[in-house]
């Protein structure tokens, strides 16, 4: 079972990049001479990336703050089918988790904790935080340095994160002593999300400048709580009816080239 499960990951890091792409069609069928056997390659074409994305919604079942993404395919007057990809950033149920530095993010589904990347900035509602061996505050996934307004969060190297505690507006103190505030970015408009570049489904890349609504007004922070992941759980169960689809177009592609090879034969003299 793990071996399979290793075997699933490594498809779906092969896989993702070809997810995140804006547009993109399969035109390698167009050479294809029979229309039958054409569109069974289109659908064939569709169902492999339906596929992909319902392996890595299974992958990451459990990865808190993940953005579902997917694409909507349309057939064109010339037969082709083009997809054009979309993130679903609705909330994720929160869930209790009790851990002094996990903190859920309420902010009408547009906030996002700001991270330092190497050489860029990214944006995630992945709330599991630690302190690292210097005190500083980083993600949990990738150890990533969490931004405040100061920059970087630092707590005396000795600091427990028992002694952590944050505030609805996302004022983190020490005991009484405060820290820092946390980097919230709370975007204004869903639809100029959409150009976000995602990294893993839980952290995402800026391509451009986005609004952004400033103040803490816009924002609640809760401690000892994390947002799942907001994929809904019905289409998890989707990735065999996609895979089926897949083997039931292809042995119609090569039942349509059988009958296709034995016309041919009966033709000739």
């Amino acid at each position: 079972m793990m071996k399979q499960i290793k075997y699933i990951f490594l498809l779906s890091l092969f896989f993702y990049p070809l997810l995140t792409k804006i547009t993109w069609s399969y035109d390698m069928h167009g050479d294809v001479q029979d229309k039958a056997v054409q569109t069974n390659m289109y659908a064939m074409a569709a169902f492999q990336v339906h596929y992909t994305n319902f392996m890595f919604y299974t992958i990451n079942v459990g990865t808190p703050g993940f953005i579902e993404q997917g694409v909507y395919n349309t057939r064109r007057l010339k037969g082709n089918i083009e997809y054009v990809d979309f993130k679903r950033f609705r909330a994720g149920p929160p869930v209790q988790t009790g851990r002094p530095l996990d903190f859920y993010l309420d902010a009408s589904s547009r906030g996002f904790y700001v991270v330092k990347m190497p050489g860029t900035l990214a944006y995630t509602r992945d709330g599991r935080f630690q302190l690292d061996s210097g005190g500083r505050l980083v993600t949990m996934s990738g150890q990533y340095p969490v931004l405040g307004q100061e920059g970087e969060i630092f707590f005396p190297e000795d600091a427990s994160a028992n002694d952590v505690s944050v505030s609805r507006a996302g004022l983190l103190y020490l005991g009484d002593q405060e820290v820092d505030r946390l980097r919230i970015a709370v975007f204004k408009s869903f639809k100029e999300m959409q150009t976000m570049d995602a990294i893993n489904g839980s952290f995402f890349l800026l391509t451009r400048p986005i609004e952004i609504v400033e103040g803490p007004e816009h924002y609640q922070v809760k401690q000892g709580w994390l947002e799942e992941n907001n994929v809904l759980k019905a289409i998890t169960g989707d990735i065999l009816m996609a895979k089926n689809a897949y083997d039931a177009n292809a042995k119609t592609a090569h039942l349509i080239n059988r009958v296709l090879g034995s016309a041919a034969s009966l033709a000739s003299p």
